[in-house]
């Protein structure tokens, strides 16, 4: 996609929101049912950056992006500022959204007769088994950062004339100055284990205060909840249709997530559109 092509797609919509996948598309058209918000597929969070770079580099002000937190930090509290274009989520995963018992249980596709309370019970039993898992990608994405975290960017050409320059633009930059120093000194086997513990900790803390639901992996959980809910008529690929059942759901029973609801809110606001 091109810059040329951008007028074509951008033109039956008043807010243009580009996600990572076609299930985060299909769940939030459904929750929202909104005419005026377009949503499109960016595959993956990577590309959502660029994308809405290059959008509102040539004028397209009603375009913004959503991405999964993942393992790294939300911006919710500024979504709503004007140099805020690429929201990211307070969740782990899109998928955390619908890890509603309530929602799984009145959804059309729950052929398996199970009830809210027994879906709770199913949920909580599989987060059971995943601190260590959890921690374990949550210390490796901390190393993954503290090596790569700020890396060195590719210069402009006018800024990169000479030799000096081409050094000042390696030697002068924060990941040269700041990173790279610590790198050896403080990725240690004995620091890797502290931390694995302190996140096991952590996590295992979430299974009791209920933060699970948001910081556990949404994904994975609603993985293994497809085939013990969808018992019945289930085709090959099913989660997509199993998280827009769910939040059909939550909107027919007023049980959107208020993540979902103030991120429609928002995008509305942003383009001087009524609630």
């Amino acid at each position: 996609m091109g810059p040329s092509d951008l007028p074509a797609i951008y033109k039956a919509r008043k807010i243009y929101l580009w996600v990572e996948d076609h299930e985060t598309r299909g769940y939030l058209d459904v929750v929202w049912a909104d005419p005026e918000i377009g949503l499109l597929v960016a595959g993956g969070h990577g590309n959502i950056h660029a994308i809405v770079k290059t959008s509102r580099e040539e004028g397209f002000t009603h375009v913004f992006g959503l991405r999964d937190r993942d393992f790294g930090r939300t911006n919710r509290a500024s979504w709503a500022l004007p140099q805020t274009t690429v929201m990211t989520s307070e969740s782990l995963e899109l998928e955390n959204l619908v890890l509603d018992a309530e929602a799984m249980a009145d959804c059309a596709v729950n052929t398996s007769g199970k009830v809210a309370a027994d879906i709770e019970q199913d949920l909580l039993a599989l987060a059971s088994a995943l601190p260590w898992w959890m921690s374990c990608r949550s210390v490796i994405t901390e190393i993954h950062d503290r090596v790569l975290g700020d890396f060195i960017g590719h210069p402009k050409r006018r800024e990169v004339t000479t030799g000096p320059e081409a050094e000042g633009a390696i030697f002068g930059s924060s990941w040269w100055r700041d990173v790279l120093p610590v790198i050896g000194s403080r990725t240690t086997r004995e620091e890797v284990t502290q931390r694995l513990a302190e996140q096991h900790a952590e996590y295992s803390a979430m299974l009791a205060n209920g933060r699970w639901r948001e910081h556990y992996s949404g994904k994975e959980l609603l993985g293994d909840m497809v085939s013990r809910l969808w018992t019945k008529k289930r085709p090959a690929r099913p989660r997509a249709a199993f998280i827009q059942a769910i939040g059909e759901a939550q909107r027919r029973k007023e049980r959107v997530p208020r993540e979902a609801v103030e991120l429609r809110d928002v995008l509305r606001a942003r383009m001087g559109l009524a609630p």
